[in-house]
C-alpha cells in the first residue's frame, strides 16, 4: 500500500454509479421490467456483441477448417456461454440466438 493510509480505496468512476437497476450492467448481465413490473435478468448488449463476434470468428468461411472442428470449437465455447448466462431470462432472444448460429454452421 505504497503512499495511501490505511481504509483508503480507490474508486474507478467510470465503473461506479448510484443509478436505476435497469440502466446499469453488472457482470455482463443487465435488468428490465417484465410486463407484471417484475425486474428481470438478461443478457447484457455488450456481452450479446462479443458473443456473436466471437462466434462469427470460430464460423468464418476461410479459414480452412473441417465442419467437425468448427462445430467442436462452438460448441466447447457456447456451452461456457450458456453456463455463465444461465440465470438470464429472456427466452426468445436465446431462440433468436440459436436459429442464428445455425444459419452460421449452414454457412459455412
Amino acid at each position: 500500500m505504497k503512499g495511501r493510509t490505511r481504509g483508503e480505496l480507490r474508486v474507478n468512476e467510470a465503473k461506479s454509479a448510484v443509478d436505476y437497476a435497469h440502466r446499469r450492467t453488472f457482470l455482463g448481465f443487465s435488468f428490465w421490467y417484465s410486463s407484471g413490473g417484475a425486474v428481470m435478468v438478461r443478457v447484457a448488449p455488450n456481452a450479446m456483441d462479443a458473443m456473436k463476434r466471437r462466434t462469427r470468428q470460430l464460423t468464418s468461411r476461410v479459414g480452412g477448417r473441417s465442419m467437425q472442428s468448427v462445430v467442436f470449437e462452438l460448441s466447447r465455447y457456447l456451452r461456457g456461454w450458456k453456463a455463465y448466462f444461465r440465470l438470464a431470462e429472456t427466452r426468445g432472444v436465446f431462440e433468436a440466438l440459436d436459429k442464428w448460429i445455425r444459419r452460421r454452421l449452414r454457412a459455412v
